[in-house]
């Protein structure tokens, strides 16, 4: 493909000069990490989500990109999926009534490899994200009170 250099280590790129922003796709447990270290570089950073594993993390990479003057932002592709798009324009247009309540639901149609589990905090964690996002997205506003139910069915 003609390209001029690669590399396989995530802190070659975020050191390089001439690279001016990031896409950081690495497994969760090192998006903080590298998002503080883009920051520190002065690079813009898009991230997939999560920002982070657990709070203070999150926290703390979202606060290293404000202080540094770089834009964080991070890849949550329900707002752009076509089927999500036609429910916000029609809440929008009032084509429906004012949301007063969103349910939403995910499911996967297999279990996450054992790893996967270990490293980025679990399938809750990693997949309830969009659905907080979504209501927000949806209602135009943070939910007031959230309710969440999870379960696990395996045929051993």
């Amino acid at each position: 493909y003609n390209i001029p250099k690669f590399t396989g280590e995530a802190m070659d790129v975020i050191n390089d000069p001439e690279v001016d922003a990031v896409w950081i796709c690495s497994p969760s447990q090192y998006h903080a990490e590298q998002i503080k270290a883009a920051a520190a570089k002065k690079k813009h950073v898009f991230c997939e989500k999560p920002i982070a594993t657990d709070l203070a993390e999150t926290v703390e990479a979202i606060n290293a990109c404000n202080e540094a003057g770089v834009k964080l932002m991070i890849g949550l592709q329900r707002r752009f999926d076509q089927n999500f798009e036609r429910v916000k324009t029609a809440v929008k247009n009032k084509e429906v009534g004012e949301p007063i309540m969103i349910k939403l639901c995910s499911r996967d149609p297999a279990p996450p490899p054992a790893s996967y589990v270990k490293g980025g905090g679990g399938i809750f964690a990693d997949m309830a994200v969009h659905d907080l996002d979504m209501s927000r997205f949806l209602a135009g506003a943070d939910p007031i009170d959230i309710l969440a139910i999870g379960s696990t069915h395996i045929d051993k």
